[in-house]
């Protein structure tokens, strides 16, 4: 029964600590939307570029929208996007990048 105890007190004591073990990483966000983004989308604060599909930072500019938001949506087929291999880690990541953007 004791080791049951522990063994429910380490997994609960792991769960608490995921969001600082999956923390979002700015830098890799911003890796990747220059590998799969920046095709289509202006990633930078920069204005929108002509033929360019809505920028980063306009996304970023929403009251609406939240890193959740974002990061759910790109791990969602999309007709008008191209199917990126992401990882959940990924999304997070570059939901974390647009965010920082947020003024």
């Amino acid at each position: 029964m004791r080791s049951l105890t522990s063994a429910v007190a380490v997994a609960l004591a792991l769960c608490a600590g995921t969001g600082a073990t999956f923390a979002q990483d700015v830098e890799n966000g911003r890796r990747l939307s220059e590998r799969w983004c920046s095709e289509c989308h202006a990633i930078g604060p920069a204005a929108v570029k002509p033929g360019r599909t809505v920028s980063f930072a306009t996304i970023a500019a929403r009251q609406d929208v939240t890193s959740d938001m974002i990061s759910s949506f790109l791990l969602m087929p999309h007709a008008t996007m191209p199917n990126l291999p992401l990882r959940r880690k990924d999304a997070q990541d570059i939901a974390a990048f647009i965010m920082e953007m947020k003024k």
